[in-house]
């Protein structure tokens, strides 16, 4: 399809998913258009790429190392399911309804949150993730268990195995 032939909003949202990528960019000199300016202490509206990219499958997206944190210490015993993922990953973005279907089919029982390696790329790497998407698996803070790739099936097995095997106490 030629861009002569792209309806005006298709030719808004592409050069507002360019925008986004290029100010999300380390370094990037430049602006989000799709977000206003705010004054100090304001919170800021979430842009509308983000906003669309969200909703591509509702699990909590981890933005620092403190929620890191936090996200372990919240999981504790409890089985965490990370999804290292990015915005540009056609297979990311293809499981990730998969992935919220199943966070909520699980609610309770383990916790899931993403990752994105462009946001916590040092994180990432430090966890030894080298290809998108990879869910690990953790308990205790301890990682459990690895899988990579967009495979439902086999992402819903580990889960169930590892959702039912609870720690032994000492």
């Amino acid at each position: 399809m030629s861009l002569m032939r792209a309806s005006p909003l298709a030719l808004l949202l592409a050069y507002a998913l360019v925008a986004s990528a290029a100010a999300a960019a380390p370094g990037s000199r430049f602006a989000v258009l799709t977000q206003p300016p705010h004054a100090p202490g304001v919170m800021q509206q979430p842009s509308l790429v983000g906003a669309l990219l969200r909703l591509r499958g509702g699990v909590r997206q981890l933005q620092d190392r403190d929620d890191w944190a936090a996200v372990q210490a919240e999981a504790g015993e409890k089985l965490l399911v990370v999804d290292f993922t990015a915005s540009w990953c056609g297979p990311c973005q293809r499981i990730a309804p998969a992935y919220a279907a199943i966070a909520e089919e699980y609610a309770g029982k383990a916790l899931f949150v993403k990752i994105d390696v462009d946001v916590l790329g040092e994180l990432a790497a430090e966890l030894g993730v080298t290809s998108m998407p990879t869910f690990l698996f953790f308990r205790s803070g301890l990682v459990i268990d690895t899988m990579r790739g967009a495979n439902e099936a086999g992402l819903r097995a580990l889960i169930a195995e590892h959702a039912a095997a609870l720690p032994v106490a000492a």
